[in-house]
């Protein structure tokens, strides 16, 4: 008998093939490692620096783009309350009484007088005192100096770049320029003599001769003979710069850096009255806060509070960013990211310097 041995054929039998099992279908228990689908992330430490990258960036587009803004509107309103002033003072002078001469120093906060520079096209509402939550309102002056269009050196101090940067430009005012004040007292017009950058050789100093002269005389009647003009780069105390003169001036100071925290660089411009000075009226002492240089410490409880409500949207925005698409993610956060950056950045600006 011969035996016969048969061999399978490597030819595929005709008929109906099972399909390919793909690895979704696998359960994920069984797949390897290598083909499990992960989700991409970033590490926490990575997140962290783009949130705080995020935050610099707010606050920098509050500070230096919606508040110019919200510093307009302020300046609006000044505007409108201060020349409704103006112009009653203008009907009592028609009067048999007379022009009401005040007999308290002006409230801090208060409109004194619109100040108009034709050179840098400006014009602003100057407000009483010069701490930081002041000089986001416009131009401040400083207590315990002469009144605008007054006998004796009437101090300005304005912010370089936030809130607007009303005397950002200073620095391009030439000699003899004319500056323009209105007071309810009248019009003065002063001409530029001198622009300079100086040091100021002690920031931190309180103020005495600015009391002694507050306490002297209504307006700060000068105790000295001196009315000095600063040279560039020369170094400056600052007594020399808001103390009273012999001549009638107006100084505007304003910071000589861009960086925000600068308190020790001024750009200082003097202009001297052209024509007589209106009486004077009584002026507050001026104090060791009521320079510009120095910020507002009460500010750090406000600022820790919004910083804090900062970062709990973040967190939401990124928890949202992962469970939904990007856009109801941003829809539903960024409204939030938005008020409590201004809140922090307004927060945090006020524990700058004044005239940043």
């Amino acid at each position: 008998m011969t035996l016969t041995t048969t061999t399978a054929s490597a030819e595929p039998t005709a008929g109906p093939q099972p399909a390919p099992v793909s690895a979704t279908q696998v359960p994920r228990e069984v797949l390897p490692a290598v083909v499990r689908p992960r989700r991409s992330g970033r590490s926490f430490g990575v997140l962290a620096a783009v949130w705080v990258l995020v935050a610099l960036f707010s606050f920098g587009l509050v500070l230096y783009a919606l508040e110019p803004m919200f510093q307009q509107q302020t300046q609006s309103r000044l505007l409108t309350e201060y020349r409704a002033q103006v112009s009653q003072s203008a009907n009592q002078a028609g009067t048999l009484a007379g022009v009401t001469v005040p007999t308290q120093a002006p409230e801090l906060g208060a409109p004194i007088g619109i100040l108009e520079i034709g050179r840098i096209r400006m014009r602003q509402v100057g407000v009483e005192g010069t701490s930081s939550a002041q000089t986001q309102a416009g131009p401040g002056h400083v207590p315990g100096t002469a009144g605008p269009g007054q006998p004796g050196n009437s101090v300005f101090v304005g912010r370089r770049g936030m809130f607007g940067g009303p005397f950002g430009k200073i620095n391009e005012l030439q000699p003899d320029d004319a500056i323009l004040i209105t007071t309810t007292q009248g019009q003065s017009v002063y001409r530029v003599t001198s622009v300079a950058q100086v040091s100021i050789t002690n920031p931190a100093a309180s103020s005495g001769v600015a009391q002694a002269a507050a306490s002297g005389g209504l307006n700060g009647t000068p105790e000295t003979e001196s009315s000095p003009v600063f040279a560039q780069g020369e170094a400056a105390r600052l007594d020399a710069i808001y103390g009273p003169t012999t001549e009638d001036r107006l100084t505007l100071v304003t910071s000589a850096s861009v960086s925000p925290q600068n308190s020790s660089r001024a750009t200082v411009v003097i202009a001297k009255l052209d024509g007589r000075p209106f009486a004077p009226t009584p002026q507050g002492g001026r104090t060791a806060t009521q320079t510009g240089l120095t910020g507002d410490s009460g500010a750090w409880a406000s600022l820790l509070l919004s910083l804090q409500a900062f970062v709990l949207a973040a967190a939401a925005s990124v928890f949202l960013y992962r469970r939904f698409s990007p856009r109801v993610a941003y829809l539903l956060t960024m409204p939030a990211l938005l008020a409590f950056a201004v809140l922090a950045a307004e927060a945090g600006s006020r524990l700058l310097p004044a005239w940043a």
